[in-house]
């Protein structure tokens, strides 16, 4: 298989995570215009969205957002790990939380002539 192949195979991949992650919200997938490298990948009524698909995700990560969403289940919550850097405004901090417990928080808006 030759490298112009994989890039094919994954690009397809990517966008098919786009778009399915973009109807989890109610919403469809925007194309790439070329334009804007750091424009959203998906947008809704709340949040634009850039999905990032990599294979390395530091462990620790894991680890720290396994922990607090067992602690949030056990409370019939969804568990949030706030990330910062010492010294670094409160304001400008990293929330993640897993996209099941977004799109349940989130709520999925109803697509027209559905439920009616």
């Amino acid at each position: 298989m030759s490298i112009v192949d994989v890039s094919i195979m994954a690009d397809k991949a990517w966008k098919a995570s786009e778009r399915r992650m973009a109807r989890d919200v109610g919403t469809e997938r925007i194309p790439v215009t070329g334009v804007d490298r750091h424009g959203a990948d998906f947008a809704d009524g709340i949040a634009c969205y850039q999905l990032k698909v990599r294979r390395a995700i530091p462990g620790w990560l894991w680890d720290w957002l396994d922990g607090i969403q067992g602690t949030g289940q056990r409370q019939g919550k969804a568990g949030v790990l706030v990330l910062k850097h010492p010294g670094q405004k409160d304001t400008d901090a990293l929330v993640v939380l897993s996209w099941a417990d977004w799109v349940d928080l989130h709520g999925v808006p109803e697509r027209e002539g559905e439920g009616q």
